[in-house]
This record gives C-alpha cells, structure tokens and sequence, in this order.
C-alpha cells in the first residue's frame, strides 16, 4: 500500500496556517504551483485521484484531501473562476496574479531563472475528504 504524500501549504508558518484554515472552510478547492518544480525535482505531476495529507505549520496532520482536476496552463492563461477556487483574500484574479507572481518569483530567483508570463503553472483542484485533527 502505498504512503499518502503529507505536506504544508506555503512557504512560512502564517501561510500554512491561513491557507489550511480556508481548505478546512472548504474555500480553498485549489492550489498551483510551478511546472518546473516537479520537471527539476523529478517528480511526478499530480494526478485525479491522488491523496494528499495537509499539516498545519506544526506538522500536525488535520486533513486529507483528494485531487478531482488537474491542468497545465500559461500563468497569464489562469482564469477568474480558477482563482475564486484558491479561496484566497477576495478570490480575484488580480489578487492570484500578485501573490502567485510573487510566490513564483521568489522560487525562480533561487535558480536564477526569471520570471514570465508563459511560465507554465499546474493548476490543481481538489476536494476535502475528511478532517483527521481538529
């Protein structure tokens, strides 16, 4: 039987936090992160189906979650509806644009790669299956 992957949302204690807090809300259905990650990882995309395990910012595990869509797009090619999916702040797309760039950005900079509109972005969806930890 294979191990259920176990992991935070974010790059801080605070984003983990408030990111797992709107997962368990279930207005967070979404997250996205960048496509040569798992190219330069090795590391496969996600999938429909797959399960995932959200921790806090302890390492707690509170939840688990399970894939329901997944898309590889162009960052400017993100739409309105899959932002307002993210669950983030006022779910708008001008708001995804700003603090995914940002998020991107900074992940890029490491690798002294720079950062672009075509970047290409795996968007994943998801649905919450259970709570484990309150």
């Amino acid at each position: 039987m294979q191990k259920i992957p176990s992991w935070k949302f974010g790059d801080t204690k605070k984003e983990a936090d408030s990111l797992l807090h709107l997962v368990l809300s279930e207005k967070k259905k979404a997250t996205s992160s960048l496509h040569d990650s798992y190219e330069r990882k090795n590391i496969s995309l996600p999938k429909v189906g797959d399960k995932n395990i959200i921790q806090d910012s302890n390492g707690v595990e509170r939840c688990l979650i399970i894939t329901t869509k997944v898309r590889i797009k162009p960052f400017s090619k993100i739409t309105k509806a899959f932002a307002k999916k993210e669950g983030e702040r006022d779910c708008s797309l001008s708001h995804w644009r700003k603090v995914h760039r940002k998020f991107f950005e900074k992940r890029l900079k490491r690798r002294n790669i720079k950062f672009n509109n075509n970047i290409l972005v795996v968007c994943e969806e998801f649905k919450l299956l259970k709570i484990i930890n309150k």
